[in-house]
């Protein structure tokens, strides 16, 4: 080990000269041409072939019979120059492959799936479907290889390389492929970070107080064990979170799954990280007395937290960003495995990996006159309100709020529910962006109806504008969807929808459920594309850098004034009050006490309402500033909601406890504290 070791640093002093950099730039540009060339090659054969099989299996058709077809059904293949291709595993499934009228309409998965018994084995099928992809992503390794070299990690990518080819190798033998993909994504991932934080160490080489800070922290991330420890879960277990979802599930629910899983992993890494090496960077340096030489440099209070502030920052950033981009490839590699039909094919793209606004119906608002007088005249009706008012048991104004609410959410309610046989008309606006894209707006409902039984369905009759009724035939509770017909949007950006509360029989004729359907405010809207999954995934990272940055703004000032442990708890207090601020406005919301409760009772109820609310009104931002959501869900994370948390949280919050931080720290002496007090 001693011998491997000094070896390694031979060869990175080696490796310092500009002649031995240029001879490392040519090898590394030699070794990945020879290995990517060849996978460039085959994922543009395999292209070409997919192209062909296309062409051919577009003229098949079972209804007729023709000869593509009864070949397709009879031995699984196809013909191409003259080559049979296919087999017995597509023969097993040669009857679904046609739809209703006889041809194969989704003909470009059918070409894959047909391709793939003749792929390469020592390519996986994932990888080389996309030759313009491979290409550019080849240019890219090539590239970072030939800047790695000139940062002076060549060695360093050498190691990796070969740690990374001999368990691909391993995993290739023993035909776990899904393992060499992630095990290729593991060593990429490594690479990539320790390349990034290179490049960065490089440019904070400044004579600049600020970046000489940053660029310490920095260092100190990388060889303290328990940053590398939240870093190294985080470059381990990305890649290797598809193998473990389950493929037998739509695939929709897999790349959810993983979306959901992924962009959560990275976030909590990256904040379990801040509030360790926030708290820890400044407590220590504080304990140990290191401070001391940097105090006594022409370095004020202000620039060693902006400092440490900064270089948490960038921290953070690299991390979002490898982690962002583990999460994209990963998607890609997972849109190539197998539908389950072509409903769940279309929502990977139209659904999941999409920026969707939403739209939700206009419902009359409640008259606020008629709301007054049908309050006052409840209580003049009702004897009981007015004996329990006269008695001092309930005050009038408790009273008249309580009726206010029920008044108000019954007549909203009113609007939600549909009578058996009775329909409603409901108008959505704001669409006109999905009537010029041409994409296809879907409905999303959610209804109740009888005791919600998930294992019946029950008819329900939609008219979009002026188009003929559909049918869909729904389970109570599920969230269904139905696609929207773009034409009946209209120019204004207006859709009149009307819900029937039945369904028709095979005759023709109507008939109705026993009971009423209703749904919740957020039961029944629209969603339209407006956007693209890359920039949608670009702003949620945005969203979680401003957060992260209020956690590192407010782990350092806390350190600053405050021991290890104490500022740990704190800041670790403040990021889960703010993370289940939903949780404690709910909570909020319920806790009450009896009117007739004694004095004592009162009061503290009062006080803690007061300290929750003010702790809710606080932190409410930070928890409401959750991307992964809407992410996972494919709806459109808006610019105007991106700088809105950037804005509040990661700038306003960061700098109100950064100056809170930087007056105590300069008011702190620091030769008492440091040591333990000497």
């Amino acid at each position: 080990m001693i011998l491997i070791l000094e070896l390694v640093r031979r060869l990175s002093v080696w490796q310092e000269s500009n002649r031995n950099r240029f001879i490392l730039s040519v090898v590394f540009i030699v070794c990945g041409a020879s290995i990517l060339a060849p996978l460039c090659w085959s994922a543009y054969k395999y292209a070409e072939l997919r192209k062909q099989i296309a062409t051919v299996i577009s003229e098949a058709n079972i209804a007729e019979k023709n000869p593509i077809s009864m070949q397709l059904i009879e031995r699984g293949t196809v013909t191409v120059n003259g080559l049979e291709i296919g087999g017995p595993r597509i023969q097993s499934v040669a009857t679904d492959l046609f739809a209703a009228d006889g041809k194969i309409e989704q003909v470009v998965p059918v070409s894959s799936f047909i391709a793939s018994t003749v792929a390469p084995r020592w390519a996986p099928v994932a990888i080389i479907e996309r030759p313009e992809a491979i290409v550019l992503s080849s240019i890219a390794i090539i590239s970072l290889c030939v800047l790695a070299v000139w940062v002076g990690m060549g060695i360093q990518l050498a190691l990796i390389a070969l740690l990374t080819v001999s368990f691909m190798m391993l995993f290739w033998w023993s035909s776990q492929f899904d393992f060499v993909v992630g095990v290729a994504g593991i060593g990429f991932l490594i690479f990539l970070f320790l390349l990034l934080m290179r490049i960065t160490l490089v440019l904070l080489g400044s004579s600049l107080s600020l970046f000489g800070i940053a660029h310490t922290l920095l260092l100190e991330a990388l060889r303290n064990r328990i940053p590398i420890s939240f870093i190294g879960v985080l470059l381990v277990v990305l890649p290797l979170l598809p193998i473990w979802i389950d493929r037998r599930e739509p695939l929709r629910y897999q790349i959810q799954t993983y979306l959901s899983r992924g962009m959560s992993l990275t976030f909590v890494v990256a904040a379990g990280l801040t509030l360790f090496l926030s708290c820890a960077t400044v407590a220590f340096e504080i304990r140990d007395r290191q401070i001391w030489n940097v105090l006594t440099k022409p370095v004020s209070h202000f620039q060693y937290l902006a400092g440490k502030l900064f270089g948490l920052s960038i921290l953070n950033g690299i991390i979002l960003l490898v982690g962002g981009l583990a999460v994209f490839l990963n998607l890609q590699l997972m849109t190539t495995r197998s539908a389950i039909d072509r409903q769940d094919l279309a929502a990977v793209q139209d659904q999941v990996l999409v920026a969707r606004e939403v739209a939700r119906p206009a419902y009359t608002e409640i008259d606020l006159g008629q709301l007054r007088d049908g309050v006052i005249n409840e209580i003049e009706k009702d004897s009981l309100l007015r004996q329990e008012i006269a008695d001092g048991i309930r005050s009038e104004v408790d009273i008249a709020r309580e009726i206010r609410t029920r008044k108000t959410t019954e007549f909203m309610s009113a609007q939600r529910t549909i009578q058996p046989g009775k329909s409603r008309t409901y108008e959505f606006s704001g669409l006109s962006a999905a009537k010029q894209a041409g994409a296809q707006p879907v409905l999303r409902y959610s209804f109740h109806i009888g005791n919600d039984s998930s294992h019946d369905t029950f008819p329900v009759l939609f008219s979009f504008g002026e188009n003929q009724p559909m049918q869909v035939n729904y389970v109570p509770v599920q969230r269904n969807v139905v696609s929207i017909p773009v034409d009946a949007i209209g120019d204004d950006g207006k859709l009149t929808l009307k819900i029937l509360n039945g369904g028709l029989s095979r005759d023709g004729q109507l008939y109705f459920p026993e009971s009423s359907i209703n749904f919740d405010a957020s039961g029944l809207e629209i969603l339209h594309r407006v956007g693209g999954f890359e920039a949608n995934l670009f702003r949620a990272i945005l969203i979680d850098f401003g957060k992260l940055t209020f956690i590192s703004a407010f782990g350092v000032a806390a350190a600053s004034v405050l021991s290890f442990p104490v500022a740990v708890l704190l800041t670790v207090s403040v990021f889960l009050a703010g993370s289940l601020s939903s949780f404690i406005a709910l909570s909020l919301g319920t806790y009450y006490s009896s009117s007739d409760a004694n004095y004592f009772i009162l009061v503290f109820e009062f006080v803690i309402r007061t300290i929750v609310g003010f702790v809710y009104w606080m932190l409410a931002p930070f928890g409401n500033a959750s991307s992964s959501a809407d992410l996972v869900d494919g709806r459109a994370i808006l610019w105007s909601a991106v700088i809105r948390s950037i804005a509040q949280v990661g700038l306003l919050w960061s700098l109100i406890v950064f100056g809170i931080g930087v007056i105590a720290f300069k008011r702190k002496e620091i030769a008492i504290y440091s040591g333990g007090g000497g």
